[in-house]
Order: structure tokens, then sequence, then C-alpha cells
């Protein structure tokens, strides 16, 4: 997929150097404090700091020239920075973002004006919803500047109640003369001391001459790649009690996961600007970006822990007296793609403004394959263990019985292999007009329309064969490779070789049927294919009256949704089979807003916003598939009959701008939810089984949830100091949310599941005579991950504490080299049940260097 990019650096390098020159950056074409700026310099943190401020709406904007002053990969951790949005982890890289708290699938995402899709429904951050962006895969490279509305417009899509993110893409318009922009650079991930690998090429030029000398055409097109080896160690338990506190917490299984992934992230991009006249703007563009990951798990499991007496050596441990183990492995290799390609224009009669796009969007996910090898060991055996002295490094020891580590003791069980192809595509087109009224001085009516026809399918197949033959060990599948201190603690035995364990299953398909049959099973939990089409239109009045801004509209959008699925249904006889469910869904809503913005100086800005906003439910949450069974009377389906939840969202602000793009902002917000989405275990009957009453895990819509709550945000150069010191600066933000909803019967409120309490970054920063330091931090508050029986039993992904360091040296204005350092505070990912002495996973990453060279040209 990547062999040919070092003859594309090569053919990029001889077109851009003969210009000898860097690429000239524009200016905005009309003051800042005008809601209409024509960003051409989009990448300068100055045009970013002017354009928030002339904004009718709360946004953050974060520009490439800023973006570049983290060490951030990926789309997911650069808009991490910006107040009041918190990063979700997925092997120590940014994935998910939350803004304001929320869950992830609450937040709009678009590339250029058009919807993001979700790539891996099953993989989507919490609650099943399969609508957040995995934002890892798109490459900060690909994108100029990076849009965090708070308080969305009618001209916006209606999704969004957390927020909306825009990553607008590189562009030309603007350029004078021709350019390359090359990064090549490498590093080392120090928990394996594995090598990393990075580069990414930027060129772009005008070219042809208009008669008033601006340029007729312009093109810019990216490429970016970045090569990893990550390995780390996960310990995963469940617990058997249910109760939070000790001595009641036996575990029913402990897991010693060693993880190695080879992950190749892959980015390109381009745009062709056509503008004949002042005025009037011809483009087509396109994306495509992703990444390609290959991932090994080795695994010890220990089953059986949950029958156990008390330790008479260790009143804080246990004996368990007939625990069994297996060795397995899982070898995947998957591909997550989006795709995203987009023609438009934008027309000026005068005064009158018309702008336009039709697009393509596309997420994919594909597994290529997930073989998954298990291999039987020593039964029964006893174990004592320990998991309350130090909870996140649980001991424990082999009193009798054969070797757990012992190769030789371990036999072939059963082999299965998944595969999985999941598409997310939308056709979409918009249109735009702005009038000018003339009744209040610069005032304007603008409406619109939006159309969005939207399929997504997910259809796992799963082979599966259980090994009944003559013992096979596991001796001839391993590579000799001892895993001798997993965890810094324990021995966990040999690695099994993934390519012996394929060469056995091809050399003899007929032990294993279901393989040589090609006869694969279908989850039918997981399995759908919906459309979902919205027709969107909108009016909104602008208006400035003296130092007072006001605008206001509405936007409906009409929802029209098939959902199908299969269940799997076990009659009252114990028959089992398949039944197709099909179920359209209609409904329309309303969006109106108000927002007012009073500049008290020409710096000092006060806002007032009520906007509104959706989130439609879940693709998981609606899903017609899933389990049956009649004669128990129990299933465990999605509720086609969800409505969206709906957000009346209440906004006030101060900002105080401040010189050398500094800022002092202060906010407060109020969401109200309206039919907030969750578990829940329920009565009631089902469609198609007449009069019978089923014991059902579903979702339901639940009343009265709110999220409330406080951002702060300062920036500031310290220019006005002496000499060296005037190069010193601070970035800071931060954000507190209040929410609360009631899960459960009988129970008392909580906070809002997937969503943060507090987050906070901050960064010291040095920038002069051709130096720039930077050292960052990032916390976020422990959240509600999963929703248990009850409390106790609930999950919660813990806080998190990192700290990063970037640093760059210009040797001249053409060549500057960089260094960065991530997550030096070690911080884990970890999870936990009902509270925090309960660990279920946690995964230590250690630090990663990276370091290189720049070039401008």
């Amino acid at each position: 997929m990547h062999r040919n990019y070092c003859s594309l650096l090569a053919l990029v390098t001889s077109l851009a150097y003969p210009a000898a020159v860097s690429a000239q950056s524009a200016v905005t074409e009309t003051a800042p404090d005008k809601q209409d700026i024509v960003v051409i310099a989009q990448r300068q943190a100055k045009t970013a700091r002017d354009e928030q401020r002339a904004a009718p709406n709360l946004v953050n904007i974060q520009s490439a020239e800023t973006i570049a002053k983290y060490p951030d990969l990926n789309a997911a951790e650069a808009i991490s920075r910006i107040p009041g949005v918190a990063l979700s982890i997925d092997t120590s890289e940014g994935r998910f973002v939350n803004i304001r708290g929320l869950d992830g699938n609450f937040n709009g995402a678009t590339f250029g004006g058009v919807v993001l899709l979700n790539t891996q429904p099953g993989g989507t951050y919490f609650n099943s919803a399969a609508r957040a962006v995995e934002f890892d895969t798109v490459p900060i490279g690909a994108i100029d500047r990076i849009v965090v509305t708070k308080t969305g417009l009618p001209e916006h899509d209606a999704e969004g109640i957390g927020g909306t993110i825009e990553l607008t893409p590189r562009t030309a318009v603007g350029i004078k003369r021709p350019f390359a922009e090359i990064t090549v650079g490498g590093g080392l991930e120090t928990f394996s001391n594995n090598g990393l690998y990075r580069d990414e090429v930027v060129i772009g030029a005008p070219f042809g001459h208009r008669a008033d000398g601006g340029a007729l055409a312009s093109f810019v097109a990216t490429q970016f790649l970045y090569n990893d080896r990550r390995s780390f160690d996960d310990i995963e338990a469940g617990y058997a009690d249910n109760q939070p506190v000790t001595p009641d917490k036996a575990f029913s299984a402990l897991e010693l996961r060693h993880y190695d992934y080879k992950r190749q992230r892959f980015g390109y991009s381009g745009e062709f600007d056509f503008t004949p006249a002042e005025g009037q703007r011809l483009y087509a563009r396109a994306s495509m970006a992703g990444y390609n990951e290959h991932g090994l798990r080795n695994r010890l499991e220990i089953d059986g822990l949950d029958a156990v007496t008390i330790d008479p050596a260790n009143p804080n441990g246990f004996i368990a007296t007939s625990a069994s183990t297996v060795k397995t492995l899982r070898d995947y290799d998957e591909t997550h793609r989006n795709i995203v390609v987009q023609v438009g224009g934008e027309h000026r009669f005068d005064a009158v403004k018309f702008d336009w796009f039709g697009a393509y969007s596309r997420a994919t996910y594909l597994k290529h394959y997930d073989y998954n090898s298990t291999f039987a060991g020593p039964s029964p055996v006893a174990i004592a263990y320990d998991n309350t002295t130090d909870p996140d490094h649980p001991r424990f020891k082999v009193l009798n019985g054969a070797s757990i580590v012992d190769t030789g003791n371990y036999a072939l069980d059963s082999l299965n292999n998944q595969r999985e192809s999941d598409r997310d595509r939308e056709w979409s087109g918009a249109a735009n007009l702005a009038l000018p009224l003339h009744l209040a001085g610069d005032d304007q009516l603008k409406f619109g329309v939006k159309l969005r026809f939207r399929r997504k399918s997910a259809a796992p197949l799963n082979f599966s064969s259980s090994y009944a033959g003559s013992s096979i060990g596991l001796a001839q599948f391993t590579n000799g490779t001892s895993i001798n201190n997993f965890y810094g603690l324990y021995p966990i035995g040999q690695e099994i070789d993934p390519a012996k364990v394929r060469a056995f299953l091809a050399a003899n398909p007929s032990l294993f049927p279901a393989y040589a049959a090609g006869n694969p099973s279908r989850d039918a939990r997981s399995s759908f294919d919906d459309t979902e089409n919205v027709i969107a239109g909108y009016g909104q009045y602008e208006a400035t009256l003296g130092r007072l801004g006001v605008l206001a509209g509405i936007r409906v959008e009409a929802t029209h949704s098939v959902l199908r699925g299969n269940a799997n249904v076990t009659d009252a006889t114990g028959m089992a089979g398949f039944m197709l469910t099909a179920q359209t869904r209609d409904y329309t809503n309303f969006f109106p807003t108000v927002q007012l913005k009073y500049s008290l100086t020409p710096s000092l800005v006060a806002r007032a916003t009520y906007s509104t906003g959706i989130a439609r439910p879940g693709f998981f949450q609606t899903i017609q598939s899933g389990s049956i069974d009649v004669g128990a009377q129990t299933a465990s389906t999605g509720n086609p009959n969800l409505k969206p939840i709906y957000a009346n969202n209440f906004d006030i602000a101060l900002e105080y701008y401040l010189p050398a793009n500094g800022i002092l902002s202060l906010g407060l917000f109020d969401k109200e939810l309206k039919d907030y989405i969750a578990t829940r275990t329920f009565r009631g009957a089902l469609p198609g089984f007449g009069s019978l009453i089923f014991n059902q895990s579903s979702y339901q819509n639940l009343p009265g949830a709110h999220a409330r709550g406080i951002e702060a945000a300062a920036a500031y150069k310290f220019t006005e100091l002496p000499g060296f010191l005037s190069g010193f600066g601070v970035d800071a933000n931060g954000s507190y949310v209040d929410s609360s909803v009631q899960l459960r019967d009988g129970e008392g409120r909580v906070a809002l599941p997937g969503t943060f309490k507090y987050t906070a970054n901050g960064a010291l920063f040095y920038e002069a005579h051709r130096v720039q330091v930077r050292g960052s931090l990032q916390y976020e508050s422990a959240v509600l991950f999963g929703i248990g029986g009850s409390r106790a039993t609930d999950v919660f992904q813990d806080k998190r504490l990192t700290v990063d360091f970037n640093g760059s040296y210009a040797l001249n204005r053409r060549v500057s080299f960089y260094f960065n350092a991530k997550n030096l505070t070690n911080a884990p990912l970890r999870f936990y049940e009902g509270s925090r002495n309960r660990p279920i996973q946690r995964e230590y990453y250690d630090v990663t260097l990276e370091g290189g060279v720049k070039l401008k040209l």
C-alpha cells in the first residue's frame, strides 16, 4: 500500500526545489470584528484567534501552526488540546474525543463540511451507539485547522449535543508560489524498544493568471505515513461476588495478556481550486486515510478462581483448589479507512453569496482474518492468590498440580476464525444563499437545504471448530521465545507462533469441518443493515446593532430510517433459527437558536446563547438483531422504537483577547437532555410474539438528564518581559461537568455514562531565537464506562494524567529539527469495577520518543 512513498518524496523534492522559496501566506480580507472572514491564512494562530472572536457563536479554533507545537500523531490527540475536550485512548494512542465531558457518540464531525462516519460499529466508545468517529484515522498533516463548535447555528447539522468538530482540509487558496513541506522522523517505543517511522509530504502550487493578477487555479496534495510496532502487557480480571469491598474480592478468572502490534497509518489528500474571477470559486477535494493493524495476543488464562477459602498464611489472600488453565493466541489483521470526495463552489454576486457542494463519504472496517487458537492446560490445580494487598499487581502461585507455564502440559482444544466487513457510506449535498436585507447595518438573511442519504451495515462471520481428535501438543506451535517477565512479575510461558497455527490449519482442513465446509455462523447480535436519510432546511437572520451582534433562526430535520437485522430465536421446543426483521421509523425535529454577542470593548466579548441539538439512537441500540428464547421468555435485543435524544442548551461566556494571540475566557453551560438512552432490564411484549411477556435486556429512553458545567482557558506569551524572558508563555484550560441521570429504578441519580467530570490541559512553553520548547499535560477524571446490574458492578475508566514534551530548533527558514517525548508519566489505561481497588484491566505503555527533520521549500 505504501511502497511508492519514497518515489513520491523524490518527485516532490524535484518539483518543489527549483522554486527555492517558501510559500507566502496571505492575510484575511476583512477586519477581525466582522463575521464574514475569508480565511486564506487559516494555518496561522492569529487568523484562528481572529475568527474565534468574530464568530456569532461559541467556537474554539486550533490552527495548524498551533497543532504542530504538540507531539500529537492524529486528529484525536490534536482536538483534545482544545478547551472542554477530553481524549479516549486505545493502545496508547488517542482515538475518540468527548466535548464538555459528554460521550463521544454525542459529537458531530465533518471534514470540509462533509460528515465523517464511523468505521467500526463494534469498536465505538461506550453505549453501543456506533456513531463516534475514530479521529485516529485522520492524520494532522491533512488539516489546516480544527474548529470545535460549542453552540451550533441553523446552518450546521443538528447532530452534536456535546459539540461539533470541523476538520478543515489543506487548501491551496491564497498560495502565491509553489511550495513543499516534508517531514521525516523516527523514534523508539521504550516498553519493548521497538522503532517507529514517520514521513509527511505536502506540495502545492498556483498556476495560470487572471486579468486582475490572481491565480487562475491552484492545488495542494498531502501524503502521510506512520509505522510503529507497539508492545505492552495487560492484566484483566473478572470478579465473582459482585461486592466492592474485601474480603469479597474473589476472582472468577485472571487473564495475563501480552500484546504485539504492527500498525501502519496512512493518509492521502488533495484539493484543486479553480477561481476564474474574484468572488467565483470551484473546487474538488478528496481524502483517504486510516490504518492497517496486525495484532498478536498471547494469553495465559486461569479460570475457576471463585471457589475459594481464605489463605491461612495470608488474610488478604485466597486459595482456589480447582482452578484450570488455558493458553491462547489471537492473530488478527484489520483495516480502518475513511474516504471523503467533494465538489463544490462559492459564488458572490455583488452582496449576494451562494455556495453549494455534493459529496460522498465512506468509512469501512475490514477484518481480513482473526484466528483464535486455544490450548487446554493443567486442571485442576490449586492456586493461592492475593489481589488485595496490591490490586494492580495481583500475586499468585501454584500450590500443587502440573506447571501452568510448561508448554508440554497444553494440548490443542479449538480453533476459530472471524471475518467482518462493515461499511458506512453517505451521499450528501447542500446549498446556501445569503442575502443582505439592509434593515439594520450589515444584516443578512441566510437559508439553505441539505440532503443526506446514509446506509450503514455490519456483517461479522465466525468459522469455529472444536478439536476432538488425539492429543496435539502446544510444543509444535511455539516459537521458542519465553515470556518470563510479564508485567515485570510473572512468567507466562512460550509465545505461540501465528505462522505455525495457520500452516497447521491449512494442512489439516479435515480436522476442522467448519473451515473445510466454509459455512460460517453469523453473529445476529452484531449484524445489521440500516438506512438513515435526513432532509434538512434552515433559515437564520444575523445583524450587528452597534456593539450587539444577534443571530436567530431555526433548522428542521426530517429523518427516515429503515432498521434491518437478524434475531437468533429459540422456540418453546428448544429449536433455534433466524428471524429476519425490518422496521421503518420517521420523525421530524425543530432546532431553534438565539445567539447574542456583545463587544464591551474591542478586546472584551460577552456571549449568551440558546441552542438545540440531537443525538439519534445508536445503530446497535436500535438493532433488530439479538437473542430471543421463547421458552424461557428472555430476550436481549435492541429497541427500534427509541426516540432521539434532544438537548436544550444554554450558554454564557466572557472572552478577553490579549496580544500575541492570547486569551482569557470563562463560560457556563447547561444542557437539558430529553429522552436520554441507556441500557435497561425490564419486562414487556415483543413485536411478533403476541401477548407473551419477556424479561428483556435492551435500551430505553430515560427522562430528566442534564449536563451542567464551567469552562475556563488562559493563553498568553509574556512578550513584554525583557530579553530572554519574552519567549515564555502559558496555555491552559479546564472544565468541570456536573451530569445526572437515573439509570436504574430504585436507585439515586448518577453521572451520565461516558461523561468526564473534570478535564484539563496545560502547557508551559518557550518560543524565541529559533527555539520552541513546550511541556504539556492532560488530565481526565474517572468516568462511568459500562452499566452493570448495580453500582457495585458498574465499570469505570480510571483517571489519567499524561505529560508530553515537544521541542524544535530552526536551523534556518527552510530546515528545522524536532524532538517529541510522549507519556512521560507512563500513565496507564485502567478500568475498574465499582471501586478503584477492583481493577479489571490495566495497560502500561511507557514513553514514546521521536525525532526528525522538517523541510520547507
